[in-house]
């Protein structure tokens, strides 16, 4: 979305509108993976505004998993030993791309997918599990691709983000892919 408001006015604004039904037949076919919750998230987004700066974003999808859902158990179990290292080096890389450390990173926005693995990808960070922030899995269970938003708005009415602080938001995709995106809280309520 940044290229298409990159060569634009600087008053160009998007709308980014989230959200999943996650009692569909296609997602009811997912296994050992969450509760689903319903949710969704609106985001307005401009390449220069007085919001949150995204200092970077990291994506990679893992092809070879693609069709997760219809995988076969074998296939399944290795996408499952890899899921919390990629993640891993997702984050890593979105945290270096910004031109930070992961000591600068204050908090880790994720998705709800489950508690288990964001354990895996905590032990693989090598960080306290307290500096992802994991109370909305039990409270709201996994809204897809909602949580980050859901969960920073959260943080943001309970005054858990400062000023001039560091945060990254990460999320997986059914389709194998993993992103992480690096931001600055610049406070206030937008």
């Amino acid at each position: 979305m940044a290229r298409l408001l990159a060569d634009g006015d600087p008053a160009d604004r998007a709308l980014l509108v989230i959200g999943d039904k996650p009692y569909s037949p296609l997602i009811q076919k997912v296994p050992n993976t969450a509760l689903m919750g319903e949710g969704a998230a609106a985001c307005l987004i401009a390449a220069a505004g007085s919001g949150d700066p995204v200092l970077s974003h990291v994506s990679h999808t893992l092809g070879e998993y693609a069709r997760l859902i219809s995988l076969p158990p074998e296939e399944a179990a290795l996408y499952g030993k890899a899921y919390a290292p990629v993640l891993a080096d997702v984050i890593r890389r979105a945290v270096r791309e910004a031109g930070l450390a992961l000591e600068d990173i204050d908090l880790v926005i994720p998705h709800n997918v489950n508690m288990l693995a964001w354990r895996n990808t905590i032990g693989e960070l090598g960080i306290p599990a307290d500096r992802v922030f994991l109370e909305n899995i039990a409270r709201y269970s996994h809204c897809f691709a909602a949580d980050p938003f859901v969960n920073y708005a959260t943080l943001r009415a309970a005054g858990r983000l400062v000023a001039g602080r560091h945060y990254l938001m990460a999320g997986v995709g059914a389709g194998a892919t993993f992103t992480a995106l690096a931001l600055t809280h610049r406070g206030g309520a937008r």
